[in-house]
């Protein structure tokens, strides 16, 4: 060993290693310092890192045999090795490097304004945005419960400190706050760090952050880590002192900048937090207040409460405006919400860019403006292409628009940006279903499934899909799988009783619905069950029953969700309602819910259902006319997702003024224009009428096979095989058709037709 010493010294082996070190750690930080100052992508400082080890068996080689005095020769085995070693090392670092972006980390988007102007960003490449989970902060022993405002509030103006710099993609505990509810957290404090991160885990985050805050007299005390949530390593902490909430909150954006690697770079607005929020500290506590209320316990009076004081305080707080806005219009408030609006947009300067597109497009939307409202989405997509909250509320749009191609397109780019939401799978199934891709949602779906085996949402949506192709044994069987992972669970329950409805076994689907409500233990769950069973009683001509599930089903929905919510819902029970018997109750919900909702929405709503109203009340002509206006107000405002429904409007218009093959082509229309609706029994109705026997039995069929047991088809198939003269297949199918009618009311009138037709026929 001292020969070798001395050899290694003789040849100033250590000398060139050292020199060598000195060198690489030069070229490492003159990489990092490239990196920041050029944003080249990151990846190029570990390149030069694992490089400059990968050679390190060359630099040996040359400092063994060329280190010594004397004569330079090339030895025979450098001549081998250092070309070895070189191929070696390039093979290496494509493998780990080579599927990597190492060109810049922004890139450059256009895009023309309404006025004709260019607007030109710098963003960053999703692959190097830092995308966090925002958790509340627990409370130290110097707070109480009437101080809990502050673990929300403080992570909420930390965000909207962060959120200017685009290199930070936050998820925020909003959007994940039911989870921690439902695992036994309704206050969202004090959840465990192993819990947290397995909550980020399944938002699929790179990093989450957490923390505590304290009060020592005047002095607040906040401490805050990051985490890396795949492994969970702790990726930095830190903690400031002051007697200014917010002031520590700017120290604390710092810092988490720091700890998140996020580049320092210029045009980034770095506004100090209380000229982003507010100066007026009886104004940030108010808002603290009302934000809480609503996120954590969902009350939204109170909620308003807090927050029209904050405004009140401090007209300027332009993020409590909007606030303010948002919590009237699901309060369904919307003339009143315009106001904190346009306090909003005369304060726009406060809000990070990507939060003005927001604020903009909701008061364009308010101010029925919906050209502009989707513009300005549309523009936000395009500035910023690869961001994720841009692109969930272009979602929005594409779905109000009915333009589920383009979505499916926007759904894939959410999904290469973010591969490990598979919650994405799911909604890409949706917009195949929409435009008849079964095979297509059933692929998205199985793969969801592989991905999480152990969650039941995936296999019944998967049942759900078999269940709208007609294969009912299939479906089952993936309820039942959902059955065993989750055995006291109402939703599948439920499911299991909707299968037996369509199958026509409703004494089985009765019992279903009964056990999935004692399993409901929620006002949510127990809403679900009844809007299966508002089915089941409508298919079976319980107009009573039906009443009183859709009353039952305002009175759970009033406890979670928000007025806006629930209007919009009932509408859908004015359909229900007609079809069970029950027209003035129909008309009474329509006149009332009509005068609930304003523009833009009630254009949503109020025309498609109109139309209903008065091919019951007035008839075809009056309908008709009704028909027109509501395709016009369904262009202009860009809501191309009723223009399927407006077509099947009108052959049931069609239809009712006794012109049979024009009603016809207007169901065969509106099935084209959205394969995921069915029209088949009210195609084979009109064809019937019209004398085309064949091709009302194919529909009829058709209808059958996608739904079983429902005794409006099996009664139309009587009438159509009466026509053709097969008595022995009529008298079959209302029989069929009587069987799912047997607890019908007496006023029920397709019951009290079959009835009819039965004793004429048996007769």
């Amino acid at each position: 060993m001292p020969g070798l010493a001395t050899k290694l010294m003789k040849r100033r082996v250590p000398h060139v290693l050292a020199i060598y070190a000195g060198a690489s750690w030069g070229l490492v930080e003159f990489m990092a310092f490239a990196v920041d100052e050029f944003l080249l992508s990151p990846h190029w400082t570990r390149v030069v890192m694992v490089g400059v080890l990968l050679i390190l068996p060359s630099v040996l080689m040359l400092a063994w045999f060329h280190g010594a005095p004397g004569r330079d020769e090339m030895a025979r085995v450098e001549k081998v090795g250092i070309p070895a070693n070189l191929a070696l090392a390039a093979v290496v670092l494509w493998a780990l490097f080579g599927g990597e972006d190492l060109g810049a980390a922004t890139t450059s988007v256009s895009v023309e304004t309404e006025d004709g102007e260019t607007v030109e960003r710098v963003i960053p490449k999703a692959e190097f945005r830092k995308r966090t989970a925002i958790f509340p902060l627990d409370l130290g022993p110097g707070l109480g419960d009437d101080d809990a405002w502050l673990a929300y509030a403080v992570p909420v103006a930390l965000l909207y400190d962060l959120m200017p710099d685009d290199f930070f993609e936050p998820v925020t505990f909003q959007s994940f706050g039911y989870r921690l509810s439902g695992l036994g957290f309704p206050s969202l404090l004090g959840v465990p760090l192993a819990l947290k991160r397995e909550i980020s885990e399944e938002l699929h985050v790179e990093f989450m952050s957490t923390g505590l805050i304290n009060r020592t007299g005047d002095q607040y005390r906040v401490e805050l880590a990051v985490y890396e949530v795949g492994t969970g390593a702790l990726a930095g902490e830190t903690a400031r002192e002051g007697p200014d909430v917010l002031a520590l909150v700017d120290q604390l954006s710092v810092d988490a900048k720091g700890v998140l690697e996020i580049p320092a770079r210029g045009g980034i607005e770095d506004l100090p937090a209380r000229e982003r929020l507010t100066a007026n500290a009886a104004a940030m506590e108010e808002f603290g207040r009302g934000f809480a209320k609503i996120v954590v316990e969902g009350d939204l009076p109170a909620s308003l409460q807090h927050v029209d004081a904050a405004t009140t305080l401090d007209p300027t707080f332009a993020v409590a405006q909007h606030l303010h806005s948002s919590l009237l219009l699901n309060d369904n408030r919307p003339r009143e919400a315009v106001a904190p609006l346009q306090a909003a947009l005369d304060h726009l300067y406060r809000f990070p860019e990507r939060v003005r597109f927001q604020v903009k497009s909701d008061y364009y939307f308010a101010t029925q403006q919906t050209d502009k409202a989707w513009g300005v989405l549309g523009m936000w997509v395009e500035l910023y292409p690869e961001d994720l909250l841009a692109l969930r509320n272009y979602v929005f749009v594409q779905r109000m628009r009915g333009d589920w191609t383009g979505l499916l397109e926007t759904l894939g780019t959410m999904y290469r940006l973010s591969p490990e939401d598979a919650d994405l799978l799911k909604e890409m199934a949706e917009a195949h279903l929409e435009l008849g891709g079964t095979d297509q949602a059933l692929a998205l779906l199985a793969e969801y499934i592989e991905q999480f085996p152990e969650d039941h949402s995936g296999l019944l949506e998967l049942a759900q899909v078999h269940r709208r192709r007609g294969e009912h044994d299939v479906a089952r069987d993936y309820v039942e799988r959902a059955t065993i992972l989750r055995p006291r669970l109402s939703a599948t329950a439920a499911a299991l009783a909707s299968l037996d409805v369509d199958a026509g076994r409703f004494e089985d689907a009765r019992e279903g619905y009964e056990r999935a409500m004692e399993l409901a233990r929620t006002p949510v769950q127990r809403a679900a069950v009844l809007t299966g069973l508002k089915r089941y009683h409508g298919m079976r001509g319980e107009a009573g029953n039906t009443v009183v599930a859709v009353n039952r089903w305002v009175e759970e929905a009033s406890r979670y969700t928000t007025p806006i919510s629930i209007v919009q819902s009932r509408f859908y029970d004015i359909p229900l309602l007609f079809g069970v018997g029950r027209h003035e109750e129909a008309v009474a919900l329509f006149e009332e819910l009509r005068t609930q909702v304003e523009p833009p929405l009630s254009d949503y709503f109020v025309p498609h259902l109109a139309i209903h109203v008065l091919l019951e009340t007035e008839g075809a002509e009056a309908a008709r006319e009704a028909h027109g206006r509501a395709v016009e107000v369904a262009n202009a405002r860009q809501f191309g997702a009723l223009l399927p429904l407006l077509e099947g409007d009108l052959g049931r218009i069609h239809e009712r003024a006794g012109d049979y093959d024009a009603a016809f082509e207007s169901y065969a229309k509106a099935m084209k224009l959205n394969p995921g609706r069915t029209h088949h029994r009210d195609a084979g109705r009109v064809l019937r009428k019209a004398g085309r026997l064949d091709e009302a039995e194919s529909e009829l069929r058709a209808s059958l096979r996608l739904v079983p047991g429902h005794p409006r088809t099996h009664f139309e198939m009587a009438l159509l095989l009466e026509a053709q003269v097969n008595i022995p297949g009529a008298l079959e199918h209302l029989r069929r058709a009587l069987e799912g009618w047997a607890t019908a009311d007496d006023a029920f009138e397709p019951a009290q037709r079959a009835r009819a037709k039965l004793a004429e026929l048996e007769g």
